[in-house]
């Protein structure tokens, strides 16, 4: 993509992040085509807010591999947050498995095996936060939402773990509770990929090629319970039988 066209996607974004306008959709000369160009937007993006990369949030695509969007430290919460609706205008909330990274997997020839990332990471629970800087986001291409972040607008970080590994991590039961009604109960095996950590592997493999994979880094690979609108004043709750609950509240 021309550095122009590129400029001005993130300019896009940006704007949208800071003055809460939305945006209809980028340019014709600034939509990305491909994952690597989604990858630069969203790359300019976080340096445009003065932000890191703190981690990940990514997904499969037929057409594209796997899309992975930045988690950025401005919009990682602690458990039981008080979220505000001003920053995110449209929150859809999603329990989910994600990973914390507590040794870098970092950039090398060789692919890493399951056992060389399970041994490098921490299991926890969290609740993504879902929101798109576009106005009509399910009209937007998948490929111009990987470039805004994969339509992420924060994470809520949620108890590890340890002993994660002695847990079949595609057979938890999730349940997702709002205001104490259960939105989602029991739900087993709604991962697409069953297992949540099979795309935290992919991601290391193609992360290994450039940056890697850093210490302290949270990757979260989809949602266990699909994705459920809420609205200020919502007391948000996702629970994994047995492993682990994480909080939020939706404040003015």
């Amino acid at each position: 993509m021309d550095p122009g066209a590129l400029a001005e996607a993130a300019r896009v974004l940006i704007e949208a992040r800071r003055k809460g306008r939305l945006a209809e959709r980028f340019p014709l000369a600034s939509r990305p085509t491909d994952a690597d160009e989604a990858d630069a937007i969203q790359q300019a993006v976080t340096a445009g807010l003065g932000e890191r990369v703190a981690g990940w949030k990514v997904a499969p695509s037929d057409q594209y591999g796997l899309l992975r969007g930045a988690l950025i430290p401005s919009r990682l919460f602690p458990d039981a947050a008080s979220i505000s609706a001003s920053m995110m205008p449209a929150i859809g909330v999603e329990a989910e498995i994600a990973f914390r990274c507590d040794r870098d997997l970092p950039p090398r020839d060789e692919a890493y095996e399951r056992e060389e990332v399970e041994e490098r990471v921490t299991a926890l629970v969290g609740i993504e936060i879902v929101n798109s800087r576009f106005r009509d986001s399910a009209a937007i291409p998948v490929i111009e939402r990987a470039a805004d972040c994969m339509s992420n607008g924060g994470f809520v970080i949620g108890p590890a773990r340890a002993d994660w590994r002695g847990f079949d991590l595609s057979a938890l039961p999730a349940s997702l509770i709002v205001n104490g009604e259960r939105i989602v109960d029991r739900r087993v095996g709604g991962h697409v990929a069953k297992d949540p950590i099979l795309p935290l592997i992919v991601l290391a493999n193609i992360l290994r090629k450039t940056t890697g994979l850093f210490k302290g880094q949270v990757v979260t690979t989809g949602t266990y319970t699909g994705v459920t609108p809420c609205k200020i004043g919502d007391q948000v709750e996702g629970v994994f039988e047995d492993f682990g609950k994480v909080s939020l509240r939706v404040s003015a």
